[in-house]
Parts: C-alpha cells; sequence; structure tokens
C-alpha cells in the first residue's frame, strides 16, 4: 500500500538529493514511453478494447521510477546497518589510543565508506562549532535502529563527562556482540540467496520438460485428429 499511497516520497526525494519537479519529469516519460509502447501494439492487433490496458501501462510506468527509489532506499538503509558495527569497532579501537571523543571520530572517518562516511563527517563539523546531543541523535537517526540511539548517546556522555573504564567496558562488550548478530544476519542473508537463486534452474528444467511434453501431445493430438477427419 505504501507503493501506492507514497507516503514517504519526499523523505524519500530529500535523503538521495532528487529534485521533485525533475524527478515528476522522469516519471510522465517512464509512463509516456510505456503507453505509447502497448499502444502501438493494440494498434497493430486492431483490438481496440486492449486500450484500457495502455492507462495500466502509463501508471506502472508512472509508478517504476518511485519503485526504483524505494529499492535504492532499502539498499542503503541494509548497507548502513552493516557499516555501523564496523564503524563502531574503528572507533573502540582507536578510542584507546586517542581517550578524545571528538578526535577520534574525525579519524574514523578515514576507516568507513559511504554512506554512512559522509553522515559521520557532517557530525564531526557540528560537533567542531558546538558539542551538542542533538547532532549525536542526528547520526543515530541516520543509521535509524534502537541500538544506534543508545550507542550514540553513550558516546555523547563519554564526550561530556569523560571516558570511564566500566562503561568503555560496557560499550565494547555492546559492541561484539552487534557485530556477530550482524554477521550471523548476514549469513542467513546469503544462504536465502543461494536458496533462492537455486530454484532457478528448477524452474527452468521444469518449464523445458512440460514444454516438450506438450509439444509430444500436441504431435500425437495432431495424428488423432487426421484419423477421425478420415473417417468421418
Amino acid at each position: 500500500m505504501q507503493l501506492v499511497k507514497e507516503k514517504y516520497l519526499n523523505a524519500y526525494l530529500e535523503y538521495f538529493d532528487r529534485d521533485k519537479k525533475q524527478f515528476t519529469f522522469y516519471r510522465v516519460i517512464y509512463g509516456c514511453v510505456l503507453f505509447f509502447i502497448f499502444a502501438t501494439g493494440v494498434l497493430l492487433m486492431q483490438e481496440y478494447l486492449w486500450f484500457l490496458v495502455t492507462l495500466v501501462a502509463f501508471f506502472i510506468g508512472y509508478k517504476m521510477p518511485y519503485w526504483s527509489l524505494v529499492s535504492s532506499k532499502k539498499k542503503s538503509d541494509l548497507t548502513v546497518s552493516f557499516l555501523f558495527p564496523q564503524f563502531l569497532q574503528s572507533f573502540m579501537a582507536l578510542l584507546q589510543s586517542s581517550g578524545n571523543i571528538y578526535q577520534t571520530l574525525k579519524v574514523t572517518t578515514d576507516y568507513i565508506n559511504d554512506p554512512l562516511k559522509s553522515e559521520l563527517e557532517k557530525l564531526v563539523n557540528n560537533i567542531e562549532e558546538g558539542n551538542h546531543r542533538d547532532d549525536y541523535m542526528a547520526f543515530a537517526n541516520f543509521i535509524g535502529t534502537n541500538e544506534a540511539y543508545m550507542i550514540m548517546d553513550m558516546i555523547y556522555q563519554f564526550s561530556e563527562f569523560g571516558v570511564k573504564k566500566e562503561a568503555i567496558n560496557e560499550l565494547e562488550s555492546y559492541v561484539q556482540s552487534l557485530q556477530e548478530n550482524k554477521v550471523n544476519e548476514l549469513i542467513e542473508r546469503k544462504m536465502l540467496s543461494v536458496e533462492k537463486y537455486g530454484y532457478t534452474p528448477i524452474f527452468i528444467s521444469l518449464f523445458l520438460v512440460g514444454s516438450f511434453a506438450v509439444a509430444i501431445f500436441m504431435y500425437y493430438m495432431q495424428d488423432v485428429m487426421d484419423a477421425l477427419t478420415g473417417i468421418v
């Protein structure tokens, strides 16, 4: 239903820094292209009742860029969810030698990839202007998980009240657990992906066998029909 109502269209466009007018223009182009393809087919077949299908074709073409946008957002969210534990491991390792939250976050940007890197650089720039909890929470909001809010709040507390050994040990334990969960999730996704691709040759084989069976059936049925015609 969300794909039909497009409730989060503006949020997605803002996330990917896309202009709404330009995006709408591309949507209309996609819709018109599919419309004219189907309309040409209907004219060639001279089945004019099928013109109703051209309206469906326009709707599908109009929706395709939005569906692509949603797919890209889901892929980005998945990537960020796996980058976050990597960021935390690098941060914790560097914090041991630095002890300074700002300097550690700044150096950590060299060890992670986009799209998380650009967001972390934004956090570092904001901290340079003033150490505010809202900036840490904005970074957590970009990650979009409950764990991120809790961990970034702890990091903010470290920046304000100093790094305590007990709190660091607790955070390290939690980060290790989070990393293990993400590794297990990645393994499960890989297994499901392999299993999904494993069905493809099975379906192809069934299709070929079924097509061969239908061809054989039609061949013998033609002989039967010819025999019946001769009798009549």
